[in-house]
């Protein structure tokens, strides 16, 4: 009986296979004794080990507002568009110095001009008039010119829209304020919101007997931890109201009535805006109180 040898290809196989088999048993092995901290981290949350309070800081402050917009419209007719727009904008230009002039030069106005024609009219068979809207029907242009003006001093807005109004704009908007918030402002409001929270936090642990420890975590917003800025206008919120912000300092008195502010020659006539113009278009308005809201979530050790 003849002796049986494996072949080289056979043997080299197995040994591959008895490795294989020997390295995913040292695997197993390894991941059964190895302690899995990512899942005991999470598991035991800081909050059961030690007693905690988590409160939540809340402020609102009023302050005045520290902008002010309006909008005016000059319209001018011609029967040549430049002459139509050449007006337009010399009562544009006038009113923009004006503005500039009472408001001070760190007011922002932005301006458009827009021309139309305007075309012969004739009556369909039911009465109504309809534009001939051919190139050789145009009997006019009219010329817009619109001022979007946004004012970064509260108390001279109502002056520099009396001053745009001295022109007699075709249209014009209403004044408006409101609020442009600050870093100072945002930063006020968060340090309040963290003093009512810590207060909060003493009363919670005063009532429950046991002594406050130290800050472990402070976020800012609404809770439970999240949350972002908000403002809003005119809305009551039982909130930690801190100090009003200090009112603009009042504008130095006007100068005399028959001072001139500006001056053009416009359409042939020369056009003059007067300290009186101003004073006498210069409608009074109130502002209204704007709010600025901040809240954090705030988590204390406690010790019995």
């Amino acid at each position: 009986m003849g002796t049986y040898m494996k072949r080289p290809s056979t043997m080299r196989a197995l040994a591959c296979l008895f490795l294989a088999m020997s390295t995913a048993a040292t695997s197993v092995a390894s991941a059964q004794t190895m302690p899995d901290f990512q899942n005991e981290a999470f598991t035991t949350p800081y909050w059961t080990r030690n007693p905690v309070i988590e409160v939540l800081g809340r402020a609102n402050m009023e302050v005045a507002p520290n902008r002010a917009s309006f909008s005016v419209t000059y319209l001018e007719t011609d029967k040549d568009s430049k002459k139509a727009m050449q007006l337009a904008v010399e009562r544009g230009r006038l009113a923009y110095d004006t503005i500039k002039k009472t408001a001070g030069k760190s007011t922002v106005i932005q301006s458009s001009v827009n021309v139309t024609a305007l075309y012969e009219q004739y009556k369909d068979k039911d009465g109504n008039r309809i534009d001939n809207e051919r190139s050789d029907k145009i009997r006019a242009y009219e010329a817009r010119v619109s001022l979007s003006v946004i004012v970064d001093d509260v108390s001279k807005a109502g002056a520099a829209r009396a001053g745009a109004l001295a022109l007699a704009p075709e249209n014009s908007s209403g004044l408006s304020t409101y609020l442009e918030r600050t870093t100072e402002m945002n930063l006020a409001a968060y340090e309040a919101a963290v003093k009512d929270g810590s207060a909060r936090a003493r009363a919670t642990a005063a009532a429950s007997g046991a002594t406050l420890g130290k800050l472990m975590v402070v976020q800012e917003g609404g809770g439970p931890c999240l949350g972002q800025w908000s403002s809003m206008a005119g809305s009551d919120y039982d909130y930690y109201r801190s100090a009003p912000a200090a009112m603009a300092p009042p504008p130095p008195p006007p100068p005399p009535s028959s001072v001139t502010v500006t001056a053009a020659r416009i359409g042939g006539r020369q056009i003059t805006i007067t300290q009186a113009d101003i004073d006498t278009l210069n409608l009074p308005s109130d502002d209204k109180p704007q709010q600025i809201s901040s809240s954090v979530c705030m988590i204390y050790a406690l010790h019995k």
